[in-house]
């Protein structure tokens, strides 16, 4: 039988159906078959923890909990998996801010150093998206590279390869001959 649980998470429907589809995948080892099981939870209703039958739900249940802010009844533990445990909100709902809100803005630096320090630290770079190439320790230098403890060299230029003969099983490929796409084919 389905005696593998493979996954369960949650789908945010409170704009349109006022609460949640949830989600249970089952996974058949000897007839090489699965089975996702949904059901829908309102935004009152709690839901009924299957941890005590595969204990790998236990932590799936607790990330719903903790994302959507789903109140799972009966689980081992429930408490907060991904989010500090003094978090406001749960992330995975379609209402929360893209880039969290005044409280996630300042969070880590609230805790570390206190509010008193907002401005002295300035505020946290949540676009994980940037590079910033003035960082050299957690960054190379773009265009600049060089080998560690060289010194920087002030005129910017495409390194081909890092190695003098090149890597094994790797084609050399030269930048300023490549040819950029338009479309695909």
């Amino acid at each position: 039988g389905y005696l593998s649980f493979t996954e369960a998470s949650a789908i945010d429907f409170i704009a349109d159906k006022n609460g949640f589809e949830v989600f249970y995948q089952l996974l058949n080892l000897e007839k090489k078959l699965r089975v996702r099981i949904k059901t829908f939870v309102g935004v009152k209703e709690r839901l009924q923890s299957v941890a005590h039958i595969f204990k790998g739900a236990n932590w799936s249940e607790r990330e719903i909990y903790d994302m959507f802010g789903i109140f799972i009844i009966n689980h081992p533990n429930l408490k907060r998996i991904l989010m500090p445990d003094d978090w406001f909100g749960h992330p995975l709902l379609k209402t929360y801010p893209l880039k969290g809100d005044e409280f996630a803005r300042w969070y880590e630096i609230d805790k570390i150093f206190g509010k008193e320090y907002r401005e002295v630290v300035g505020e946290e770079q949540r676009d994980p998206g940037f590079v910033d190439d003035k960082d050299t320790l957690n960054f190379a230098r773009l265009y600049h590279e060089v080998p560690k403890g060289g010194q920087k060299k002030e005129v910017s230029f495409k390194q081909e390869y890092q190695e003098d003969e090149g890597v094994a099983f790797v084609k050399k490929v030269k930048r300023d001959e490549a040819k950029i796409l338009e479309k695909r084919r």
